[in-house]
């Protein structure tokens, strides 16, 4: 396959040659016109060269990765989804492959499973496909591999382009392997890619993540996803925090870096559409986007987790699979599939989640969506939406309810009146 090709499964769904067409970029809430709407696939490869201590992800070191298996294992839960309700010859908008390290298996994996789906859903004109990359196993020949096989977007863990700090995040790349790798995606014909970067990091100063932002921008990324660091319940800086060996920025040196990261990036040209993602017009993320904005979507994979409001139109259904990866391929060869069970959700929780995760996005939620959802107004459902209106934390415009700038700087606080 020429290395620039687009096989042949994307050329069916409509997209002419070369070059994957970036969508529109406005993050509008789709409106459910139809009982039927597309959905998006996550494919989650759970295998890493080394386990970050701040990680909380469903990931796992192993001496030996079992590739051809566990891809099998993929492509048979896939098939089986496929064949049955509510996701049969339903179409599929975007596909991510997330971990772990995705790019630890070859690009005749990954084109196995893009295979597989195709032949299962149509895929959208435009559709989406991301593929998680550590720069520390990044080659320029696997690149070309996912970029002929369809993957038409790139997500680098970068997390810092300083090596004391990289080395404090257990990172096994170098802020130049970084560099490089950045270069290896331009090189491959991705014009798509995203660069994380993570910030409020102990013993960080100020002028350290500018210097992290600057480099950043250097590259003209069309995506840039920036986290502030926290300590994950289980992962070994929890247990150094809660011992006392760990102690997080304070609140004010956090708000300036906030902010910072905000100037730093929408002055380069990346508009802030998520609390934490900024992109270029027509490069936001249309598969996180999904999530935000409560769509279905399925999930394939060790620890994988599915929702669809299809079955459940109000509440919606969440279900997870088995997390180990041994176990996970054992059930799919043996069964068929690897789910362990369904969330028992009621409306309460199905309006807190709608809330929690479409206020993420700066244009917020469409109030009438919530009502015809949950059967009531966002502010009778949470009387404490009015108090923070009155204190400039939310605000209600053209129908929408969203956090206003001094209501993203304590969105956490917010947020756990939802959960």
């Amino acid at each position: 396959m020429d290395e620039y090709s687009i096989p042949p499964y994307l050329k069916r769904s409509g997209e002419p040659s070369g070059q994957l067409r970036q969508r529109d970029s406005t993050p509008m809430i789709r409106e459910m016109n139809s009982n039927r709407p597309s959905f998006s696939l996550y494919v989650h490869i759970p295998y890493c060269i080394s386990k970050c201590p701040y990680c909380d992800f469903n990931s796992h070191v192993v001496s030996r990765i079992p590739e051809q298996r566990y891809t099998g294992a993929l492509i048979r839960e896939l098939k089986g989804y496929g064949l049955r309700e509510p996701w049969r010859k339903r179409t599929l908008r975007s596909i991510f492959f997330g971990g772990g390290t995705p790019s630890t298996f070859d690009p005749e994996s990954i084109e196995r499973v893009l295979s597989s789906a195709a032949s299962l859903f149509p895929f959208e004109k435009e559709i989406e496909i991301t593929l998680e990359s550590n720069p520390g196993t990044a080659d320029v020949a696997h690149f070309k591999g996912y970029r002929s096989c369809g993957v038409n977007r790139i997500s680098l863990g970068a997390q810092s382009f300083q090596d004391h700090l990289l080395k404090f995040l257990g990172r096994i790349h170098s802020a130049d392997e970084t560099r490089r790798a950045v270069e290896m995606v331009c090189r491959a014909g991705f014009d798509n890619f995203n660069l994380d970067l993570i910030y409020a990091i102990p013993g960080q100063s100020i002028f350290d993540l500018k210097a992290d932002l600057e480099e950043a921008v250097r590259f003209r990324p069309p995506h840039v996803s920036a986290y502030n660091l926290t300590f994950e319940d289980g992962t070994p800086f929890y247990q150094e925090y809660r011992a006392g060996k760990l102690q997080p920025l304070p609140e004010e040196e956090e708000i300036d870096m906030v902010e910072l990261v905000e100037e730093t990036l929408q002055g380069a040209g990346l508009s802030r559409y998520e609390i934490s993602n900024y992109g270029r017009s027509g490069f936001f993320c249309q598969h996180n986007l999904n999530y935000w904005q409560s769509g279905d979507y399925l999930g394939i994979g060790a620890g994988a987790h599915s929702y669809t409001a299809i079955t459940h139109e109000k509440s919606g259904q969440r279900w997870h699979n088995e997390k180990n990866p041994g176990r996970y391929m054992e059930k799919i060869e043996r069964e068929g599939q690897a789910a362990m069970g369904e969330e028992k959700r009621d409306l309460q929780t199905a309006a807190g989640e709608f809330m929690f995760v479409g206020l993420r996005l700066l244009e917020g939620i469409p109030v009438q969506v919530f009502v015809e959802r949950f059967g009531t107004e966002p502010k009778r459902f949470y009387p404490q939406i009015s108090d923070w209106i009155e204190h400039g934390l939310m605000e209600e415009k053209k129908g929408r309810l969203s956090l206003t700038r001094q209501g993203l700087l304590v969105a956490n606080s917010l947020f756990v009146n939802f959960v």
